[in-house]
């Protein structure tokens, strides 16, 4: 795209020298150490064409001086071959060993050259330069002479320097009187062996690359008549390649926001480094840029045409609300603030016209998405195979907002952040309309609120079922993840299963105060320690609230339920609590010399004849407490020897259970096994709704 590096023949700074030649003296001292400058200026092999696209700038912007119009005058481009050996020897393929770049624009002035002997001029920087263009020049070429004709006070003078590394301007301060007409050669020649390869051999190439960085001017019909130049071939007329390379691929549309009319010219560009962009241009000039992915996030990196050869998008937007509104640099446009809704009403802001030219664009490349969209929906359709809580997101009505919002050739982790983002937008704007329809039931009459609430309750039991379908995926999910760790313990006896299985149940050292109810996954052991009121894993008893008198034991899982005990349903029972304690034992762990089970026992004992109080600091009975007791182990034979004629079995025989002695509870030993095919069996009608049942 157009890039001014460096204003350097075509622009006029604040200060005007008093004579012919008496910037020049200043000027040359103010250009130091120049070989400094030229071994900073960062240039990449790839781009030795740089000092052709600069020279070719700043002959426009000298045009625009002199005429007060982009398109006036003209600029010729010679190619100059080198005379080497090769050549010598009979081979008449050129070889490109510099150019001349010839304008009949303003020419350099006092103030121009005064603006190019200084290291880091500013006088382009105001419209986007850096102030070092003109040393692609020494960079890429081993010589630069120009030859120059500018006017003051009525007479002509011309100045002809050379400027390099070792002698910076020479001879710049001289000027002699002329009769020819104004404008500059700049010559440059020696092209340094590293940026050789940038430099096609075919001169119609170089043409189009020239068109390609020239871009906007040319669209914008911004740009002087260019011919380029080269020997043993006919001159090319940029503008005439424009027409026929470009310009028969442009799509231009007229569209409206609040009032104001704008252009949209979009046109394939095939430079296979560039990308989508959009620019606002105003007077005949580019003055600002963007993503074109960021109005339209549906575009693919790379369009195909009919002939299925790639291109990306350039688009064009004009109109005299820009020309108006930019500002005098050409730097930047004026739009409505957002939150601000007390300016004119003739402004419009940003966010509109944006969405003016997203809808007009879309129109324009209704065919080129139509088969990228359709591509996006079927990976879509593929993922949320996988992840069933969006599938709400592919019904039809869905459906256009899924195409604008989501990019194509995203990755899963991306396309499901993106499909993230889309429902958590989609139930926002419900919140809101519940408000909105709440606010109604007032004003509107009761046919109109019934249609009203209909529609949102449609929608809400879309977001529900999504909801839930998350829900469920995340059981799924938590289950493989279990039924992995499990296999791993087979093959590696120092995998430390038990602390893995207690962080996916509830993560270690915290309490129910600090993790969120989606972190914690209690269902696994007991679907009813969702509901507890306070719950702690790996806390001292004695640091629980209520439970100040009892031992520092840390049980694996305490949890207690301060409102009606699980379990117990009599309706005279005054209501106590319940009480469960989890533990967890080694997968495989086969040295028990006691019941184990018997330290869970042991801390119902603590909190039996301790001080127990509830939330509110009040007493609790404790011949209202209930007690349950999990202990989760692989059931091995010392395990089983230890419980033998002392446990219940169960009907499966992957557990045991006993009663406690005085009734208030039980104790349950349960293999991993048996855990984890009870949790599936538990889910599976869940699962096979979803069509995440694993046979």
């Amino acid at each position: 795209m157009l890039v001014d590096l460096e204003k350097g023949w075509g622009h006029n700074p604040t200060f005007t020298p008093s004579g012919p030649g008496a910037a020049n003296k200043e000027s040359a001292a103010m250009l130091t150490n120049i070989r400094g400058l030229v071994d900073r200026l960062e240039l990449a092999p790839s781009r030795g064409i740089m000092p052709l696209f600069e020279a070719i700038s700043n002959a426009m912007d000298a045009i625009e001086e002199k005429y007060g119009n982009p398109a006036g005058g003209a600029i010729r481009i010679r190619l100059l071959a080198s005379d080497d050996l090769v050549r010598q020897a009979g081979d008449q393929t050129p070889v490109i060993d510099g150019f001349e770049v010839v304008d009949d624009g303003t020419g350099f002035n006092d103030a121009n050259i005064a603006s190019f002997g200084e290291a880091y001029t500013m006088s382009k920087v105001k419209v986007g330069g850096k102030g070092v263009g003109r040393f692609t020049f020494l960079k890429v070429f081993a010589r630069c002479d120009v030859r120059s004709v500018f006017e003051k006070d009525g007479h002509r003078f011309a100045r002809n320097f050379g400027f390099s590394i070792v002698d910076e301007l020479k001879s710049a301060d001289k000027v002699e009187p002329t009769e020819s007409p104004t404008g500059t050669t700049l010559a440059v020649s020696g092209i340094v062996d590293k940026y050789r390869g940038a430099w096609p051999s075919d001169p119609q190439i170089l043409a189009e690359r020239i068109i390609g960085h020239f871009l906007i001017r040319f669209a914008a019909r911004s740009c002087p008549p260019i011919s380029l130049e080269s020997p043993e071939n006919a001159p090319i007329d940029l503008h005439k390649l424009f027409q026929s390379s470009v310009q028969s691929h442009i799509s231009e549309r007229f569209f409206d926001v609040l009032g104001h009319t704008f252009a949209l010219q979009a046109f394939r560009h095939r430079d296979h480094r560039s990308k989508h962009d959009c620019h606002l241009c105003a007077n005949g000039r580019e003055v600002t840029t963007s993503k074109l992915r960021d109005l339209l996030p549906e575009l693919p990196d790379r369009l195909v045409d009919e002939d299925q050869e790639a291109y990306t998008l350039i688009v064009l937007v004009t109109g005299e609300y820009l020309d108006d509104n930019a500002n005098q640099e050409r730097t930047k446009i004026a739009f409505q603030s957002e939150d601000d809704s007390e300016l004119e009403q003739t402004m419009i802001s940003r966010q509109a016209l944006n969405k003016g030219i997203a809808d007009t664009l879309r129109s324009v490349l209704e065919s080129d998405l139509r088969t990228t969209n359709e591509e996006k929906l079927a990976h879509i359709a593929r993922f949320v195979e996988k992840a069933p809580e969006y599938r709400v997101l592919t019904h039809e009505k869905y459906r256009q907002l899924i195409e604008q919002r989501v990019q194509p050739g995203l990755k899963d982790e991306q396309l499901d952040e993106a499909l993230l983002h889309i429902r958590r937008d989609i139930e926002d704007g419900m919140r809101k309309e519940e408000r909105h329809v709440a606010a109604l039931i007032e004003k509107e009459s009761f046919d109109q609120y019934q249609e009203r609430i209909k529609a949102l309750m449609e929608e809400m039991n879309d977001v529900g079922k999504a909801k839930l379908a998350d829900y469920v995926a995340h059981r799924r999910t938590i289950l493989d993840l279990v039924d992995q760790s499990l296999k791993r313990v087979k093959d590696d006896d120092k995998y430390p299963f038990e602390k893995v299985l207690h962080q996916m149940i509830f993560p270690m050292g915290t309490s129910s105060k600090d993790v969120f109810l989606d972190q914690q996954n209690l269902w696994l052991i007991d679907e009813r320690l969702c509901f507890h009121t306070l719950l702690t894993s790996d806390k001292k008893l004695n640091m629980v609230p209520g439970l100040e008198g009892t031992s520092g034991r840390e049980p694996d899982i305490f949890a207690f339920f301060y409102d009606t005990a699980i379990g117990i349903a009599e309706p005279d029972n005054l209501a106590g609590g319940g009480v469960v304690i989890v533990e967890f034992k080694r997968p495989g762990r086969d040295d028990y010399n006691k019941d184990p089970a018997d330290q869970i026992v042991q801390r119902f004992v603590e909190i039996d004849q301790g001080a127990v109080r509830d939330i509110d600091g009040r007493p609790i009975n404790p011949d209202h407490l209930r007690y349950t007791g999990y202990l989760v182990a692989d059931l091995t034979p010392t395990l089983r020897k230890q419980v033998a004629m002392r446990y219940h079995r169960t009907v499966d025989n992957e557990g045991y259970f006993v009663t406690l002695p005085e009734g208030n509870g039980y104790v349950e030993i349960i293999s991993y096994d048996k855990l984890v095919r009870d949790a599936k069996r538990r889910n599976r009608v869940l699962f096979e709704k979803l069509g995440l049942h694993k046979h």
